[in-house]
């Protein structure tokens, strides 16, 4: 990974593919937030959000508790603005907002779109196989979801439509899709933010 700044409050790192966020209780020490404990000899970081294993992307972390409300207040109240990149597998052409709702059963890797689940929206923009995202919920898997529904799943996506079953030691293809920046106002300074991913997308597609 990559740090985009480190500062009294925040850590924000570049998140390469393949690392999981947080421990998902298979994977303890190889996480992101593991990483960063052990580099800054800190117990206290802790990520406001968090990508799949697959995403790449920006990643925002709180290093001192005293600050961590203020900071997860901006995720807990959508007052983020976050833009994701995707590669898919069948050319999408749309301009506009998609709803779902998304049901999220325990025990089960997918998510469904199902009427009993929880609202999600998802902005997005594509004219091919490259599509900007601007998801307006925070939902899991809402991406994911979103585009294999669409009848255009993600490259390399293990999930969507179908579950070919989890293998955390296969790196061979990485999902195409990156949170690529994320932006809000600082809760502290009243200054604007914005993080920008530099990891290269196109460059592994096949």
């Amino acid at each position: 990974y990559r740090h985009l700044l480190v500062d009294d409050d925040l850590i924000v790192v570049d998140k390469p593919h393949f690392l999981p966020t947080t421990s998902n209780g298979r994977l303890v020490r190889e996480t992101l937030q593991t990483r960063l404990r052990v580099k800054f000899g800190e117990d206290d970081i802790v990520p406001l959000h968090r990508l799949d294993r697959l995403t790449s992307g920006v990643v925002v972390c709180s290093r001192r508790p005293a600050t961590r409300a203020a900071y997860q207040r901006i995720f807990l109240e959508g007052a983020a603005r976050k833009y994701y990149r995707a590669f898919v597998k069948r050319p999408l052409y749309v301009d506009g907002s998609v709803e779902l709702r998304l049901l999220k059963t325990s025990g089960r890797r997918q998510v469904k779109v199902d009427a009993a689940g929880k609202r999600a929206v998802t902005r997005l923009r594509a004219a091919g196989n490259e599509v900007d995202l601007w998801p307006e919920t925070g939902r899991t898997h809402q991406l994911r979801v979103t585009l294999a529904h669409l009848g255009s799943p993600i490259v390399g996506d293990d999930t969507y439509p179908v579950d070919t079953g989890l293998d955390l030691y296969d790196f061979r293809q990485p999902l195409l899709l990156q949170h690529a920046a994320i932006s809000f106002t600082d809760p502290l300074t009243g200054a604007p933010r914005e993080f920008v991913s530099k990891w290269p997308l196109q460059s592994t597609l096949k």
